[in-house]
């Protein structure tokens, strides 16, 4: 099972490494202010996405510092906000070939820079990568909610004083 958390961690570490990079570089080359409340938000998800994964990492490694309900507060709110997020996207984005814009809306989404069909894929692999997200936060918030039902008995502790042997 640790085996499974830590393959679950690492793609969540690369989805959001992955997506960030991206919708960093749409929001940098952003010229004409199109579609900012959502790239603001699908980089504010990032955010507490990269705030979820490195403590996940953390807690996996160092376990002095594993606390179950800020892992279960922190992948909970990453799963809601990347969810939102990749919805919001995905309908802001639409079904579109990127290689034949014509005929959209000019608050398109993809619209804004000089190069709008790079700017197209790059919401478009931002989407997927989100997706893959999320299912990758819902894998670990399955763990952790079984781990925090549990008590918190995964996480390793010091030995009982019955199983010293004095």
């Amino acid at each position: 099972m640790d085996m499974i958390r830590s393959v679950l961690r690492i793609l969540q570490f690369l989805w959001v490494l992955l997506t960030t990079a991206l919708i960093g570089n749409v929001i940098a080359t952003n010229g004409d202010n199109v579609g900012n409340t959502t790239l603001n938000f699908v980089m504010f998800a990032c955010a507490l996405s990269w705030i979820a994964v490195l403590y996940g990492l953390a807690m996996h490694f160092v376990s002095a510092i594993a606390m179950p309900i800020v892992a279960l507060v922190l992948d909970g709110l990453a799963v809601l906000f990347t969810l939102i997020a990749a919805i919001v996207l995905a309908a802001k984005l639409g079904a579109v070939n990127c290689s034949n814009l014509a005929g959209k809306d000019p608050g398109y989404i993809a619209f804004g820079s000089w190069a709008d069909e790079k700017r197209c894929r790059q919401i478009q692999a931002s989407t997927v990568f989100l997706w893959f997200l999320f299912a990758a936060f819902v894998g670990t918030l399955f763990y952790v909610f079984k781990d925090f039902r549990r008590g918190g008995s995964s996480i390793r502790r010091a030995p009982n004083m019955s199983q010293i042997g004095v």
